[in-house]
């Protein structure tokens, strides 16, 4: 067992970043104001600056007037964008997988920023990902103020958020991984990108009023493990690649993100019906004929002659009077929670199952924080 000095090192060395080491509450309610939190300069203004680094990505001699225009056009919407963060779940599970084989070691420094740089970049691949979506959905709103494009307008916030697809990799370059990790992590954030382009594509394009009643559940299930769990999957190894895993290892990591993404998914979307996130948003994936997983679960759990029923009550939206009746005579709420909840039982199992297989030592204790941390989810969402 490590003392009380080792402890204290391992901590400070893994909470440098706000949201990412364990705490008794990870995830922040959605009205807590996060308006005093500063900005993470990670990713943003002061990293693209320091050292002519902007000058030497741009393949041009420094210049105070491109970099006053790139300012005004990238910077200043990054900056309003990294200082309302949201839950950073993405950000905790990169640490957490680190710490899941590293749990009795002293970690140093350098391991600490690894770990910070780490999370870092799957929160701005997140990120990236948010702006587009609240264009191509039409939101208004992100995380309880006016959407990117809303301020700063859709041409801006559109390439700001494209731009934010390739960026983390740059600062992946900054955090000391050997050249053959980084030869690994690049292909996965390479799949990563490419899965959750897949992933929306399913969602902007599947209406799921038009497809048969028997494929419902398949179209929804492949939405989400491309467009949440592909980047959850990555989290998880990219925490377990720092840890320094064997590439068999980071599989199984890679999984248990895709099934624990699977899982925050399902609890979203029931989020959305029951009003758990933003109330302006109730029913929206329904209303917009997205891929849900509460479409899944009426498809999965009722006849024709029910399902007709259903998607006539969801076509009266936004009077949502037949819609919340046909619900409750049916059970689709916890429906809906029982089969998120075996889905994420599901997903700690099969981690506990591949981790003993794999041979590797592994934290009874953080693998506990991960569970935890699967419960808050549960409650936070749904």
């Amino acid at each position: 067992m490590l003392g009380q000095g080792s402890d204290r090192m391992k901590h400070q060395g893994l909470t440098m970043y706000g949201g990412s080491a364990p705490t008794k509450r990870r995830i922040a309610p959605a009205s807590e104001d996060k308006s005093s939190r500063p900005a993470n300069g990670t990713g943003t203004e002061p990293a693209m600056l320091a050292d002519g680094r902007l000058a030497g990505l741009l393949g041009l001699a420094s210049s105070t007037a491109v970099e006053s225009a790139l300012r005004s056009a990238l910077f200043d919407p990054m900056a309003a964008l990294i200082a309302n963060p949201g839950k950073r779940l993405r950000a905790q599970l990169v640490t957490m997988t680190y710490r899941l084989f590293q749990d009795k070691r002293a970690v140093s420094f350098a391991a600490a920023k690894q770990c910070r740089d780490c999370a870092e970049v799957v929160e701005l691949m997140h990120a990236g990902s948010l702006i587009v979506d609240d264009i191509e959905d039409g939101s208004k709103m992100r995380r309880g103020r006016p959407a990117l494009h809303v301020q700063f307008g859709v041409p801006l916030a559109l390439n700001a958020g494209n731009w934010l697809y390739f960026w983390p990799f740059e600062l992946l370059k900054d955090a000391g991984l050997a050249a053959e990790q980084m030869a690994c992590l690049y292909e996965r954030y390479n799949r990563t990108l490419l899965r959750a382009h897949f992933g929306q594509a399913l969602d902007l394009g599947a209406k799921v009023p038009q497809l048969p009643q028997t494929s419902v559940a398949e179209v929804c299930l492949a939405g989400m493990t491309l467009k949440t769990g592909a980047l959850m999957g990555f989290a998880a190894a990219l925490g377990g690649s720092v840890a320094g895993n064997p590439e068999r290892v980071l599989e199984s990591l890679d999984a248990f993100g895709v099934d624990l993404g699977i899982a925050l998914q399902m609890y979203d979307d029931l989020g959305n019906v029951i009003g758990t996130g933003d109330p302006q948003k109730c029913y929206e994936d329904l209303a917009l004929s997205r891929p849900s997983w509460v479409w899944a679960c009426a498809a999965t759990a009722t006849d024709a002659y029910d399902y007709e029923t259903f998607l006539q009550a969801v076509a009266e939206l936004p009077n949502a009077q037949s819609l919340e009746s046909w619900i409750a005579s049916h059970d689709l709420i916890p429906m809906t929670r029982a089969s998120a909840r075996q889905h994420l039982d599901l997903a700690f199992d099969n981690l506990q199952q591949r981790l003993c297989a794999a041979n590797v030592a592994w934290s009874s204790r953080v693998f506990n924080e991960l569970r935890q941390l699967g419960e808050e989810i549960a409650v936070a969402y749904g």
